[in-house]
Parts: structure tokens; C-alpha cells; sequence
């Protein structure tokens, strides 16, 4: 791999931050929707989703806490 600078694919306005814990696109720390994943045993972690990702409960395990985005009643990958 280059030192090549990828731009969000999401806004494709600026530098990636990181990937989508979801669908693995590569996005910027505006477009970056940050969750704390948890586990059973007390573990905390962070994680990013795009868009798209951060309101699929199938995908995200904590969409359902969140408020649907505007003009959408649900969001689903299927």
C-alpha cells in the first residue's frame, strides 16, 4: 500500500479517520458516529459506524437507543 490520502466515503470532503465497524467504508471524524460497545464481562470498547450502519440494529447492537434519523422510520441492511 502507497502513502495515499483517502478521502471519507461518505462526504468525500475529507481525510479518513477510520473504518466502519459496520461495512468497513472508510470515514471522516465528522461522518464518524461514535457507540461503546459492551460485553458481558464488563469490557467497554469503542466503535465507529457510518451513517447508514449506526441506525442498523442488525449491524449496530445499540441502534435501537437511538433516534431515527430524519425522513427514515427504520433503517435495515436487508
Amino acid at each position: 500500500m502507497g502513502d495515499e490520502i483517502r478521502t471519507c466515503e461518505i462526504c468525500r470532503a475529507k481525510v479518513v479517520f477510520t473504518p466502519c465497524l459496520g461495512c468497513g467504508a472508510g470515514i471522516c471524524e465528522t461522518c464518524a458516529l461514535f457507540e461503546l460497545i459492551g460485553s458481558g464481562c464488563g469490557c467497554v470498547w469503542p466503535a465507529y459506524y457510518c451513517p447508514k450502519c449506526a441506525w442498523d440494529p442488525l449491524v449496530n447492537p445499540n441502534a435501537a437507543f437511538r433516534d431515527p434519523p430524519a425522513g427514515h422510520e427504520s433503517l435495515t441492511s436487508k
